[in-house]
């Protein structure tokens, strides 16, 4: 998996491990949660909550994202 992307899990205080952040070279890139239940995953996008310098530009491989994707969907299925 590319490096760049990194997988957070965390909760509500009420929930348990619900949400999974992932970022892309520190920049917060979506969120997804299990709020109506492990098969209706939904997904956020930020797209401006931090600024990236255009050396590290929102641009990566579609196989890295899926990847990641798939992980969090994983992780949150099973907590």
């Amino acid at each position: 998996m590319n490096n760049d992307f990194e997988l957070t899990l965390f909760s509500d205080s009420k929930y348990e491990e619900i949400t999974a952040e992932i970022s892309y070279k520190d920049q917060i890139l979506c969120q997804l949660n299990k709020y109506k239940g492990p098969d209706n995953i939904e997904i956020e996008f930020f797209s401006d909550a931090r600024i990236l310098a255009e050396q590290n530009a929102m641009k990566f491989s579609l196989s890295s994202f899926l990847q990641i994707l798939a992980e969090a969907t994983e992780e949150l299925k099973i907590s």
